[in-house]
């Protein structure tokens, strides 16, 4: 019996696309995968201009990591100095693996408050990078 050509190619189609498929997934189940903890790059720091030296200092912080992924926040490594407060912000990183992505907000945003007592006069918010640049904003504090 013989075989129809359109037959003979959607087999061998089919055949090619299961071989592409079982290559590009090696097996994996699609779906979120956790990738351990990250040092997040912050994008934007917001501080206020000035603050009375008893009030908590506001700090507002929205960044991502490398690799890209659903963001966690895991912790925030904070060192205390008389002119200024040092931050390092972590964040637990999940990505997806597989086709078709379910969309996520791949950043994060952390409210953090360092709390009083400030010295009057200005005082330095110091957040370190993955690359191990800074990034800096000052704020005024009245007596």
């Amino acid at each position: 019996m013989r075989t129809p050509k359109n037959t003979k190619w959607a087999v061998a189609a089919l055949a090619v696309v299961s071989t592409i498929s079982a290559l590009t997934s090696c097996g994996e189940t699609p779906g979120w995968r956790d990738t351990g903890v990250h040092q997040v790059r912050v994008i934007e720091l917001i501080v206020p201009e000035n603050i009375a030296s008893d009030e908590v200092l506001p700090i507002q912080l929205f960044g991502d990591t490398q690799p890209v992924g659903a963001l966690t926040l895991s912790n925030i490594d904070a060192v205390r100095k008389s002119a200024e407060i040092e931050l390092t912000v972590w964040a637990e990183v999940r990505v997806w693996i597989g086709s078709d992505p379910p969309p996520c907000y791949c950043g994060i945003q952390v409210d953090y408050q360092a709390q009083p007592p400030f010295d009057p006069g200005e005082f330095r918010v110091v957040i370190h990078q993955p690359d191990g640049s800074q990034l800096v904003a000052t704020v005024l504090v009245e007596p």
